[in-house]
């Protein structure tokens, strides 16, 4: 099973087609199907982790997207404080939320970087001669946590002297040095990882998703 692929607010069909089979489980619906094939709530649920007594992960989801509608709505005007008005977030399950969502504005501003650049217009030699001004460089990306903060904060918890942000460091490095490396792998090829289980694979795995699809809806 592999990492997988991309999808904007609710305005702009993010979420996919559901299947007739009716699935309870959104992280056996990711290891079977793959995480481009959930819905928005469903990967909210699998960051949120646990419910509280009398409210499933997905019931706490379903009311995050009543609050903010959609994922690029959080993306909008999200904040770890205001998640945590929502009954049953916390500031661990808030934190995830957000450090998704970061992920996909730093996946945004990557792709910003990438794009060819649009050629001068060509001048006119006899008319401006040696005066014509070089092309600005493009501006650095601003300072923010970096992959592995905010991996770290997705991995949630570390086991004796490895703590999260060493989990997710050594993640990166199997894989580029960078959290746009895990993107198409095989979720198999993470388990080596010393610190990693099944649970925070998927979390991750959903976490890309999310960020992927907030990247979309940015530059839509």
């Amino acid at each position: 099973m592999t990492a997988h692929r991309n999808s904007r607010s609710s305005s702009v069909s993010e979420e996919p087609q559901e299947a007739e089979q009716t699935w309870r489980d959104p992280a056996a619906k990711l290891l079977e199907l793959g995480s481009h094939k959930l819905k928005q709530v469903e990967l909210l649920a699998i960051l949120i982790g646990s419910g509280v007594p009398g409210r499933s992960a997905l019931a706490i989801a379903t009311a995050v997207l009543e609050q903010y509608l959609s994922l690029y709505d959080i993306h909008r005007k999200g904040t770890v404080e205001d998640l945590t008005r929502v009954p049953g977030v916390g500031r661990d399950k808030a934190g995830r939320i957000m450090a998704a969502i970061e992920l996909g504005r730093k996946l945004y501003r990557l792709w910003q970087l990438q794009r060819p650049q649009k050629p001068a217009p060509k001048a006119d030699d006899d008319l401006i001669g040696d005066l014509s001004a070089p092309p600005e460089p493009a501006p650095p990306p601003p300072e923010g946590p970096s992959d592995a903060e905010l991996l770290a904060a997705i991995i949630g918890s570390g086991i004796r002297d490895r703590p999260p942000k060493v989990i997710a460091e050594d993640l990166l490095a199997r894989f580029g040095g960078s959290f746009r490396g895990l993107f198409g792998q095989d979720l198999g090829d993470w388990l080596p990882v010393k610190g990693l289980n099944s649970t925070k694979i998927i979390r991750i795995c959903a976490a890309l998703q999310v960020a992927a699809r907030v990247a979309r809806a940015i530059a839509w």
